[in-house]
């Protein structure tokens, strides 16, 4: 009678051909996401404030100093985006500057924000918090409550950069 293959070749093969599915939906998943992302069309205030090299659309406060340019190792933030340090649900004086910019824009127009996060089951808790500080300093800019959303995408662990997820998203609704 012929030898049977080992079953444990089988299985590693299996195994490597349901992993490589997994990461091809995850990967499917977040286009998905980064396509809904961009493809919602932005306000002009978010254009306008994703542009580095324009002047904000709200008017600095008097005695404001202006904002540095980015460090050449830094890669650039869209205006509507707010980056954490890592491990960290602080934000900075540059960064609070743009959720109060934010709140401004989205009381003027009269409009909701979204916040918009993705983290790793691991870190989900820290995304939670900073979540939770860009609406606290949204509401305090006078953003009400009802006119917030969280959503913040778990992803599996190791399909998200660093980069991207000490990042927080805020779009106009």
């Amino acid at each position: 009678m012929p030898d049977r293959k080992s079953s444990s070749t089988s299985n590693s093969s299996r195994t490597a051909a349901k992993v490589a599915v997994a990461v091809l939906i995850v990967i499917a998943i977040a286009g998905f996401v980064l396509a809904g992302l961009k493809g919602a069309k932005p306000a002009p205030e978010q254009v306008a404030a994703a542009d580095p090299t324009q002047e904000p659309a709200v008017a600095p406060t008097a005695g404001a100093a202006p904002a540095a340019p980015a460090a050449p190792d830094e890669p650039a933030v869209p205006g509507h985006v707010v980056a954490f340090p890592p491990s960290s649900a602080n934000l900075g004086e540059k960064e609070l500057a743009k959720v109060r910019t934010m709140a401004e824009t989205a009381k003027k127009k009269n409009r909701e924000v979204q916040i918009v996060s993705t983290a790793e089951a691991s870190q989900f808790g820290l995304a939670q918090q900073r979540a939770n500080l860009v609406r606290q300093t949204l509401e305090q800019g006078g953003v009400p409550l009802a006119r917030m959303t969280i959503k913040i995408s778990q992803v599996p662990q190791g399909t998200v950069s660093a980069t991207e997820a000490n990042r927080v998203a805020m779009v106009l609704q």
